[in-house]
């Protein structure tokens, strides 16, 4: 299984529509559909629902992409983890916060920046609780504050 048809079949559930999902993959359209459905072959189940265009996943695709993107999320965490163990503790963390607890979200990031200089922090604080569980099943963001 290669982390590349995990990337494209992510992109394709957020996009809904192949050619922009290659596009945000930096890849022509043919070759995301074609490592698509080589995913399908590998996996023995249709993932996507295809007709004149894009139809949307099929059920076996949905809960494939969860897995995916899960995946994706813990090889990007063992991505960090190897730098922080070369250089401390680096790269991106990305908070969700509704807009009444920017103030506790100020004083949990002041000190962690303080300690973790390479770290970059990401506060969203507009959002609602509703959009903050969606984004964290979603991978979006790694924390939410409600």
């Amino acid at each position: 299984m290669l982390f590349r048809r995990l990337e494209y079949l992510v992109a394709l559930s957020r996009e809904r529509h192949f050619a922009r999902a290659a596009q945000a993959c930096y890849v022509s359209q043919p070759a995301l559909s074609e490592a698509i459905r080589k995913f399908e072959e590998e996996l023995d189940v249709p993932l996507v629902r295809r007709g004149r265009k894009y139809e949307g996943l099929t059920p076996e695709g949905e809960r494939i992409v969860v897995w995916a993107q899960r995946i994706l999320a813990d090889r990007d965490a063992l991505r960090s983890e190897a730098g922080a163990l070369r250089t401390g503790l680096s790269g991106r963390l990305r908070i969700g916060s509704v807009p009444t607890s920017s103030g506790a979200v100020a004083q949990l990031t002041g000190p962690f920046c303080a300690a973790h200089p390479l770290v970059t922090v990401e506060v969203m604080a507009d959002l609602r609780s509703e959009e903050i569980l969606r984004q964290l099943q979603n991978f979006e963001i790694d924390a939410g504050v409600t």
